[in-house]
């Protein structure tokens, strides 16, 4: 009897920072028993760099990413494959050199600032998905994420904000919108828009999927 082929349903999950794409895909994914890969792995290693000069990098730009080693990844576990994603340090901004082993599951959402942004991602998305909220709501959202989760200063947030997020989403982020299947308003309560996220997958994947 031949083998049966695995099959991923692979969703594009993009937007600006703090729209909250990393809550909405470990939530839905987890609802359907998927697995996520997040482009914050695929940040490239600074260990080369002396500390101080590390924070000053642009994170917001396509070239501080190893999107190379994502597409890689991605065709691998759209393929029926297991990956082992790297580990970023955002204190240090280097990358460990333990990994995180990701089963294969039917389900991938890759979620990330730019992940709509690269070719080489979108030929494998089955659905893309754009999450969207004012300039004002994301630096908000991001300066609450920052001072809590990486313990930085709100002097350094905010200049970070305005010389390299802000422009960057404008140049490279935003523009992405047009390559997206759904687009969803991130504004509301997390709740409805993992609801929303959801239904979307499930109207193009129950005919493709049959255990969710």
């Amino acid at each position: 009897m031949q083998k049966a082929v695995k099959r991923t349903y692979v969703v594009g999950l993009g937007g600006p920072s703090c729209t909250g794409k990393s809550s909405v895909a470990e939530q839905v994914a987890n609802r359907m028993k998927g697995r996520v890969l997040s482009m914050e792995s695929y940040y490239r290693d600074l260990s080369h760099m002396a500390a101080e000069e590390r924070p000053k990098q642009n994170f917001d730009s396509p070239d501080a990413v190893d999107h190379a080693l994502l597409a890689t990844q991605l065709a691998e576990f759209a393929a029926g494959n297991d990956v082992d994603v790297p580990i970023y340090d955002f204190s240090a901004h280097t990358r460990e050199s333990r990994t995180t082993h990701v089963s294969w599951a039917p389900v991938l959402i890759v979620e990330g600032i730019l992940v709509l942004h690269w070719p080489e991602l979108r030929k494998h998305f089955d659905l893309s998905v754009y999450l969207d909220a004012p300039d004002e709501v994301c630096y908000h959202r991001r300066k609450v994420r920052d001072i809590v989760e990486r313990q930085r200063s709100r002097d350094f947030i905010l200049k970070q904000y305005e010389e390299t997020v802000r422009p960057m989403a404008e140049r490279y982020i935003r523009p992405t919108r047009s390559y997206a299947d759904v687009v969803i308003n991130s504004q509301k309560a997390l709740s409805e828009v993992e609801s929303e996220l959801l239904a979307a997958i499930r109207t193009r994947v129950e005919q493709k999927i049959d255990d969710f």
